[in-house]
């Protein structure tokens, strides 16, 4: 199963063998807490499941003081 995935600020590429959006955040190296993940417009939670050929948008939230 392979998830196209566009990290903002890092492109676009395949992600293979995952089936939640914990999954995939945990084979990217990042954390839920710092990202908002996008499947058509729709914001997910770490517990949605993934489908094979599924695109997603992962906005990296930063913050600052």
């Amino acid at each position: 199963m392979a998830v196209k995935v566009r990290v903002t600020g890092e492109g676009e590429r395949m992600v293979e063998g995952v089936s939640s959006v914990r999954e995939l955040l945990a084979k990217i190296g990042l954390s839920g807490e710092e990202v908002v993940v996008l499947r058509n417009g729709l914001i997910l939670t770490e517990e949605d499941s993934l489908e094979d050929g599924d695109e997603v948008v992962v906005y990296v939230v930063k913050s600052g003081g």
